[in-house]
C-alpha cells in the first residue's frame, strides 16, 4: 500500500465529530504515548507535604521514580517524593493489601507526612485490588490524610487522565475558609515562573494576590487554604473539574483563561477576571492587543502560504491551528490526543479559514516520518530529529517555553518563534550553498 493512501485513511478536520474519529496512522505505534500514571509524575511531585506511593509491577514503579529522581535533580526546591511498593507474583495471585496497610503505614511513621497519595496501575485495577476500602480502614490509625488516583492505561489512550485525577482529588484536602477579597488561586499551571506572566504582571498592577499555583507552587497547607481566595483562574484544561468542584462546594468562582492565541478569547478571559475582581482592565487590554495586531501586521508576510504540521506542544492543538491559519498559513495535518473542551468551536475556526486538513493521533512518528516528502511541508511544530527535517527542507517549531506564558504574549511570542526560525533556516540554507559553490 503506498502512503498516500495510509495517509488517506484519517479523516479530516471536517469529518472529526468525536475522539473516535481521530484515527492512528497503524495500529501498532511508536514511540506510543504516555499513560496516566506518567500524568501523576507529572503533577503529584511539586505538591510539598505529600508522599506518592505508587502501587503497581517493576516496569510502573521503576519509570516513576527514575523520572520523579531525575526531575528533582534538575529543578530547583523540587524535591522526590515518590515511593514504590513493586507486586511479587504472589502479591497478585494471594492480595497485596496487608503489605499495602503495612507501608501506609510505615510511611506515616518514618516520614510523617501531610499527605499519602496511593496509586493505582493497570495490574491492580485488572485484578480488582480495592484500595479505596483500605484507605477506609487505615485512614483513622494514621495522622496523614490517605487519596487515591487510579492510572489503568487500558481505559485512556493518553496521560492527561492521571493530571486531572491528581488535581481534582487535592479537593479531600481543602476546608472552609472565610473569603480573602483581590485574592486568585491559578489551577492547572504546571511551570516555573508564573510571576513573569504578563497575566500576573497586570493583576500585581491591582494588587491582586496570587494565593497557590496549583500543581508549580503548592503545598497541602496552602491546598488547605485555597478555598480563601476569591476567584479561580484555570489556566489549563485539566484543572476545570477542580475548578466546577470548588464552585460547587465552597462557593469560589472560576474563569477559564487557557493558553489561548486567539485574541478575542484572550480579551474575554481578561475581561471576565476583571469582573470577578471588581477591576477595570479595559485599559491594559486595550494596549496589549493592539501590540499583537501590530505584530500580526509584521509577520503576516513572512508567515502567509506557509505549510505546516502540528506535531505535539504543551498548547491546544485545534486553537493553535485555527490561529495560525487564520494568519494565511495552511495546515496540512493536525496531531491530536483526544477531543476536549470547546475543540469542537476550534475545528470550525480552522474550516471558517478554507482549510480542511487531516487530523491523527499523536505518538506514531516512525510512520509520520515516511509521509513528509509527500505533504509537502515548511514547517514542522513540535519535537522531532531537527537534522532529519534540515535534509528535507522542513523549519522546526518548538513552542515548549510558549506553554509557561499566559495573555497575549501566547500568540506575540509564537508569532516571533515561527518567524525566528524561517529566518535561522534561510539563513543556514544560505551558508549550505554557498560552502557548496566554493
Amino acid at each position: 500500500m503506498s502512503r498516500l493512501k495510509e495517509l488517506e485513511k484519517l479523516k479530516r478536520v471536517s469529518q472529526i465529530s468525536t475522539a473516535k474519529d481521530i484515527k492512528q496512522l497503524s495500529l501498532a505505534q511508536f514511540p506510543g504515548t504516555h499513560c496516566p500514571l506518567f500524568g501523576v509524575a507529572l503533577t503529584a511531585g511539586y505538591i510539598k507535604g505529600l508522599f506518592v506511593l505508587v502501587v503497581g509491577s517493576d516496569e510502573c514503579t521503576y519509570y516513576t521514580k527514575s523520572f520523579s529522581i531525575d526531575r528533582a535533580n534538575s529543578l530547583a526546591g523540587l524535591e522526590d517524593n515518590f515511593l514504590s511498593f513493586a507486586l511479587t507474583k504472589d502479591d497478585v495471585v494471594f492480595s497485596c493489601q496487608g503489605k499495602v496497610r503495612e507501608a501506609v503505614m510505615e510511611i506515616d511513621r518514618r516520614y510523617r507526612p501531610q499527605a499519602i497519595l496511593l496509586v493505582t496501575t493497570c495490574i491492580l485495577e485488572v485484578i480488582g485490588e480495592d484500595l479505596a476500602a483500605l484507605i477506609c480502614e487505615v485512614q483513622e490509625q494514621v495522622q496523614a490524610k490517605l487519596l487515591l488516583v487510579k492510572t489503568e492505561h487500558f481505559k485512556c489512550d493518553n496521560h492527561i487522565p492521571g493530571i486531572e485525577r491528581s488535581l481534582e482529588v487535592m479537593l479531600k484536602l481543602m476546608e472552609e475558609q472565610p473569603r480573602q477579597e483581590k485574592t486568585v488561586n491559578l489551577l492547572g499551571h504546571r511551570y516555573s515562573g508564573v510571576e513573569d506572566t504578563e497575566l500576573l504582571k497586570v493583576l500585581r498592577t491591582r494588587e491582586v494576590q496570587v494565593h497557590m499555583v496549583l500543581p508549580a507552587s503548592s503545598s497541602i497547607d496552602l491546598l488547605k487554604t485555597a478555598p480563601a481566595a476569591a476567584l479561580n483562574i484555570v489556566t489549563d484544561f485539566t484543572s476545570l473539574k477542580l475548578a466546577q468542584k470548588m464552585k460547587e462546594k465552597f462557593k469560589v468562582p472560576y474563569v477559564y483563561f487557557e493558553k489561548y492565541l486567539n485574541l478575542e478569547r484572550i480579551e474575554r478571559g481578561y475581561r471576565e477576571i476583571g469582573a470577578k475582581l471588581g477591576l477595570s482592565l479595559e485599559q491594559e487590554v486595550k494596549e496589549m492587543k493592539g501590540q499583537v495586531l501590530k505584530a500580526q501586521q509584521q509577520y503576516q508576510g513572512m508567515l502567509r502560504g506557509k505549510r505546516f504540521l502540528y506535531a505535539n506542544t504543551p498548547l491546544l492543538a485545534f486553537e493553535l491551528s485555527g490561529f495560525l491559519a487564520a494568519l494565511g498559513m495552511e495546515p496540512v495535518l493536525i496531531q491530536a490526543r483526544d477531543l476536549y473542551a470547546d475543540d469542537e468551536q476550534y475545528l470550525k475556526e480552522i474550516l471558517a479559514t478554507g482549510h480542511d486538513p487531516y487530523v491523527s493521533r499523536v505518538a506514531n512518528i516512525a510512520l509520520l516520518r515516511q509521509l513528509y516528502d509527500h505533504l509537502s511541508l515548511d514547517i514542522y511544530i513540535g519535537h522531532e530529529n531537527p537534522m532529519l527535517l534540515m535534509e528535507k527542507g522542513i523549519v522546526q517549531v518548538v513552542l515548549d517555553g510558549v506553554a509557561k506564558k499566559l495573555g497575549f504574549e501566547v500568540p506575540l511570542l509564537v508569532m516571533q518563534a515561527l518567524a525566528d526560525a524561517i529566518s535561522v533556516f534561510k539563513y543556514r540554507r544560505k551558508g549550505e550553498h554557498h560552502a557548496a559553490a566554493l
